[in-house]
């Protein structure tokens, strides 16, 4: 092997990665199109593939630490095998869909899109591209219907959730809402609200924490048994105020 490829497979003067993105606002479950821009080092090069990762970070309890994890939500191959010539300059096209269980751009939440080049035994090279990912209609109906029932959003943060309300990945999107206004005002201390979106629908778990209310109820939530759980699937093309209604209704019955 050449002094220049010898190099170039430990990342001196290699080959270097570049996306452009059509749009860097998206939406989970649309298509995502761009242009990997691949130039060529000093030297020949081989590498293994070139590939697109959706990011994003999360938390989980490690013992008595919060920990936070970067999680690779989805990988997408952009090329095979292959071969980059020496100071070549070459454009490969994608398209793909971003999953759907992607977060919202929501507080402490944010994505990002990894583009990786495969090189056998080297630093691998890499370009990363920070997007904005807005709910989609449906979901934006959720939100505002929390904010026309009285509820702020006060915190949005991805965390490890327990098995049993796991979907496809270890975490989920956590919206922690609490009452500002209206008929639900001192009677909960939070509502926590995960959306698990899909093709039709969207799925909720609302977390409800009553709000202690005498010795009784203040026992209670000293042993944490005051959060309930209610499960609510909204399918697309719910109306505003039927989904308002729901959310409402499923609120009430945890009063």
């Amino acid at each position: 092997m050449g002094l220049g490829r010898l190099f170039s497979s430990i990342g001196i003067g290699a080959a270097t990665v570049d996306t452009r993105l059509e749009r860097d606002e998206l939406v989970p479950g649309e298509e995502v199109r761009g242009v990997v821009d691949v130039k060529g080092g000093n030297s020949e090069q081989e590498v293994e593939g070139i590939r697109l990762e959706v990011q994003t970070h999360y938390k989980r309890e490690s013992g008595d630490n919060t920990v936070t994890e970067t999680a690779t939500i989805e990988r997408f191959p952009v090329s095979g095998q292959r071969t980059i010539a020496a100071n070549s300059q070459e454009e490969i096209p994608f398209a793909f869909r971003l999953p759907y269980d992607t977060p919202l751009t929501l507080g402490r939440s944010s994505v990002w899109i990894r583009t990786a080049l495969g090189v056998r035994m080297a630093l691998d090279p890499s370009d990363s591209d920070v997007v904005t990912v807005r709910p989609n209609h449906t979901m934006g109906i959720i939100l505002d219907s929390m904010n026309r029932l009285g509820f702020r959003l006060r915190e949005a943060e991805n965390e490890e959730l327990p098995h049993r309300l796991r979907r496809r990945l270890p975490f989920g999107q956590e919206l922690e809402f609490v009452a500002g206004s209206g008929e639900f005002r001192g009677r909960f201390d939070e509502v926590e609200l995960l959306m698990f979106l899909s093709e039709d629908s969207v799925d909720l778990i609302l977390q409800i924490d009553r709000r202690a209310r005498g010795l009784s109820s203040f026992l209670s939530e000293a042993i944490g048994i005051d959060e309930s759980y209610a499960l609510l699937t909204v399918p697309e093309g719910a109306t505003p105020s039927e989904i308002r209604e729901a959310l409402a209704q499923t609120i009430r019955q945890h009063a």
